[in-house]
């Protein structure tokens, strides 16, 4: 029992000990007296209180840019600059009760970063609208994100880094004529601002609910940010370096975030789904029959495969240095992914893709069978149906192997799941008979 539930259990029981004369009445204030201070709200209250502020945040100003736009033609010109810059000048006081009185409240952080940061986006777009400033998408963008990165560090505002993470790609994706621009690191260069906001929260409060929602949004932005790396190269490399960042994003979250599955890994939840999904396109034959991989690939995407190629060899060393267990087929797609790149795709390497993805599935389900995980087990064999699937539709075998292919998939699907309930059946007895 922890300290906030000790301290909230005795006081309930005060009344009772005093009534029974266990404790008399002075010695009963100076308990609650010194016990009040320890109890802090639960759980559940916390996250709706953080909730409840956020959507308050976002109604606020979104009703405030209602009002303006439903009397902005009515309004001269410096009337509109002095009235765009209103919201701003509210939400910065605000902010500044907040960081002075406010701080240790999640809700009043999280509540004001959302409207300071609403607030930055409509002034901008109020005043260039007025004294026209912007004409495009991608600079009203920018200054937006440049002018959000200091909300985020002073109130600590997990909704204003995930509102800034949306910008940031937005804007990589306004930057005019995207498919034949020149690479810009711009985007980039804001985005590494950000991280250290996340590198702080996720090694201050990696157990908290805050850190997985900013961990979601962070899994989200880096795999559409890194697209633009491919730009101009054929779609193979795109998959390359989609493919690098799922192995990264698996052994970091098996490495950071071990002891959470599913929602709460987003790390690993995202990387193996991204191997996998990577892992099944490179079994198709058109990749290795086009000129895909007889292309350079582009300098900014060069660049990513040695910093994640870095980043994938520093974790996997971390991993086995420590003994922490992880799937070794997932952990091995960037050689694949090197041996296609470096030899030109080819035959061999179509088998090879097809071996990773048959060895995903049995290490995974096999997993699951030492772990007595159905949800490994089941994942493992969804992988392997997968790949049968995407084999089998193929027009070079006929309708008998089909067949056979799916009828033995699916009696493996029943006989483990058939194996994990008999085995949970008898723990359940010896528990019975034990107890």
């Amino acid at each position: 029992m922890n300290d906030s539930k000790f301290a909230q259990h005795l006081l309930g029981e005060l009344p009772s000990l005093v009534s029974r004369n266990i404790v008399d009445a002075p010695a009963a204030e100076s308990l609650r007296r010194h016990y009040e201070p320890q109890i802090k709200p639960s759980r559940a209250t916390s996250i709706g209180l953080v909730i409840t502020a956020i959507l308050g945040g976002l109604l606020v100003g979104a009703g405030i840019i209602l009002l303006f736009a439903h009397n902005w033609d009515d309004l001269s010109r410096p009337v509109r600059a002095v009235v765009s810059v209103l919201p701003l000048l509210a939400s910065i006081g605000l902010a500044g009760y907040t960081i002075l009185r406010r701080m240790d409240s999640a809700a009043w952080r999280e509540g004001c970063g959302v409207f300071w940061f609403l607030s930055i986006g409509a002034s901008i777009a109020l005043v260039s609208q007025t004294y026209h400033l912007y004409n495009d998408m991608a600079g009203f963008l920018f200054a937006w994100v440049v002018l959000t990165l200091p909300v985020i560090y002073l109130l600590k505002s997990n909704a204003a880094f995930a509102g800034c993470l949306a910008c940031i790609v937005a804007y990589r994706f306004a930057l005019d004529d995207y498919w034949r621009a020149p690479f810009s690191p711009r985007p980039f260069a804001l985005f590494a601002l950000a991280l250290p906001y996340y590198a702080w929260q996720a090694w201050k409060r990696r157990e908290s609910l805050g850190v997985t929602w900013i961990s979601w949004a962070l899994v989200v932005a880096l795999p559409l940010m890194a697209t633009s790396l491919a730009k101009g190269a054929t779609p193979v490399f795109d998959c390359v370096s989609q493919g690098l960042l799922a192995v990264v994003f698996y052994l970091a979250g098996r490495r950071w975030f071990g002891a959470f599955r599913g929602f709460r890994n987003p790390f690993r939840s995202a990387g193996s789904l991204g191997i996998a999904i990577v892992a099944i396109m490179l079994t198709y034959e058109w990749v290795y029959k086009q000129d895909s991989w007889q292309q350079s690939p582009p300098v900014a995407l060069a660049w990513f495969a040695v910093i994640g190629g870095c980043a994938w060899l520093a974790l996997g060393a971390d991993l086995l240095r420590r003994g922490m267990d992880f799937n070794i087929a997932a952990a091995l797609l960037p050689v694949l992914l090197a041996i296609g790149v470096v030899f030109r795709g080819g035959g061999a390497m179509l088998l090879l893709m097809n071996a990773c993805v048959l060895a995903l599935g049995v290490l995974t389900l096999l997993r699951g069978v030492r772990r007595d995980s159905l949800l490994s087990m089941n994942e493992g064999m969804v992988l392997i149906a997968a790949l049968i699937v995407c084999r089998f539709f193929d027009d070079d075998f006929g309708f008998v192997a089909r067949g056979v292919a799916f009828i033995l998939a699916g009696c493996g699907f029943l006989a483990v799941n058939l194996l994990v309930m008999r085995r949970r059946a008898k723990q359940k007895e010896r528990k019975g008979a034990a107890s």
